[in-house]
């Protein structure tokens, strides 16, 4: 069906979501669709902002030596600013700003967060102890907490249940692409602010390599989020039941008691157990290839960005043709399915990789378990909306984002820190910490995903006679 394009925000305030459409831009099932070139337009402006945030944040894993090496810090000490900084705003924020993305002007609020999380990476740059680092990567967490569910919220009443895997892996790209950039980005950049020494900035002193790589990738967010405001345009809801939010009474009776429990929770828990692995490992892999292979950040980070721009889209796109091709020949738990087949391959990957003997070999088979893991990602979110009401999509995305955030970033990182200050007790062998964490979260994350795919092939099922 062509679709027309819902009326612009314009200054209208908060309530303006709920605010019925006009006959000529509804149909008998509801509000129209935006049109295909309202709704790409939109989606390439949530995948610029996710690109800012994504660089933001990955950004800080490749600056661990250079602040360290200036401030003296303890491996321990820099996990809690990874993880515990970042995951405790998280945590703070996520879950009462999601309840405003269900009801509220998402257009605003989206590039709101980007504002805030841009001058957090601003700030860490003007840090020059524990504390005000903490206080920066907190602000960083906080705006990120709303990217997720604002996003993913948008991207579902932008395109119909059919489109989605396939917008969801450009938003994917998306997340990809920024964790790419900031390798390439930051390597070049630490490696030639490295040559320059300490550089005197009028205003703000003597700066190091660091202290520069984090204003060059938080100031330009601030000019993007205005952009934002002024190009997109709010689109109508879709399948909503209720108005206004809904208690958080209802969104725990609907996670708990109701039949997409079989299916959310497995999701809610796998994702929490994978992340811890996944963040753990991959916020300490920069500092790894550092301590084992004798490979800088400049050397690195532009081969392991380049490398992850490749496999990205390649990836993406064949991770959503199975989705759909899947479909297409009856298999109802086809997101779910492909999921599965990715954690069955990615994990023993995930495990082996900080065991290789070279870089080049490590760098390989790590990007082998990526390749898995990006192809599966637009499915998980995909299999997520079909089962959850339009009414409490931002907050169970918000739990779902949590769950990978908080958890997974709060105690991935400090898990394998821990391990290798007081267990190994050598900086030497952080590989045998990743090592242990990866072996021991990756098969719980396995099983919880087999438990959801049959749970998800019935709700898809009941989904599509409901219409």
């Amino acid at each position: 069906m062509r679709a027309v394009d819902p009326p612009a925000d314009g200054a209208m305030g908060a309530a303006s979501a709920e605010t019925p459409p006009p006959a000529s831009q509804t149909t008998a099932h509801g509000p129209a669709w935006a049109s295909p070139r309202t709704a790409w337009f939109t989606l390439s402006m949530i995948g610029a902002v996710t690109v800012f945030g994504q660089m933001d944040r990955a950004i800080f894993y490749l600056l661990v030596s250079s602040i360290k090496r200036d401030l003296a810090f303890t491996d321990t000490q820099m996990s809690l600013l990874m993880g515990v900084a970042y995951s405790g705003a998280y945590f703070l924020f996520g879950l009462p700003i999601a309840r405003l993305t269900d009801v509220a002007t998402r257009k605003y609020i989206l590039p709101c967060a980007l504002a805030a999380w841009s001058l957090g990476t601003t700030f860490c740059a003007l840090s020059g102890n524990f504390w005000q680092l903490f206080i920066a990567r907190s602000i960083v967490g906080g705006g990120e907490s709303v990217k997720g569910p604002c996003s993913v919220s948008l991207i579902s009443d932008l395109f119909p249940r059919d489109k989605l895997p396939r917008a969801y892996a450009a938003y994917n790209f998306s997340i990809r692409f920024g964790e790419a950039l900031a390798l390439i980005l930051g390597g070049l950049l630490i490696g030639y602010f490295a040559s320059l020494g300490t550089v005197h900035v009028p205003v703000l002193g003597d700066l190091r390599d660091w202290h520069l790589v984090f204003l060059i990738f938080g100031l330009p967010g601030v000019f993007l989020a205005v952009i934002f405001v002024a190009t997109v345009k709010e689109p109508a809801r879709h399948g909503r039941k209720v108005k206004g939010s809904v208690p958080l009474r209802d969104v725990f009776n609907f996670l708990f008691r109701s039949k997409a429990r079989a299916v959310l929770i497995p999701i809610l828990l796998a994702a929490a157990v994978n992340n811890i692995e996944m963040v753990g490992v991959g916020s300490w892999r920069p500092v790894f290839y550092e301590r084992t292979y004798g490979w800088t950040p400049a050397q690195f980070a532009p081969i392991m960005g380049i490398a992850n721009m490749i496999i990205t889209p390649i990836a993406l796109v064949a991770g959503a043709f199975l989705s759909e091709r899947l479909a297409r020949l009856g298999h109802a738990d086809a997101n779910m399915r492909i999921v599965l087949w990715a954690n069955i391959g990615s994990i023993p990957l995930g495990i082996v990789s900080p065991l290789m003997p070279t870089f080049e070999l490590s760098l390989a088979v790590s990007l082998m378990s990526t390749f898995l893991v990006i192809a599966s990602a637009p499915s998980l979110l995909a299999a997520m909306q079909v089962v959850t009401p339009n009414e409490l999509r931002g907050q169970v995305n918000a739990l779902y984002l949590f769950t990978l955030s908080v958890l997974g970033q709060g105690l991935g990182p400090t898990g394998v820190a821990l391990l290798t200050d007081y267990v190994f007790q050598a900086e030497a062998d952080l590989r045998y910490a990743m090592v242990t964490v990866a072996a021991v979260a990756g098969p719980i994350a396995l099983a919880l995903t087999w438990i959801a795919v049959k749970p998800y092939g019935r709700a898809y099922k009941e989904s599509s006679e409901a219409g």
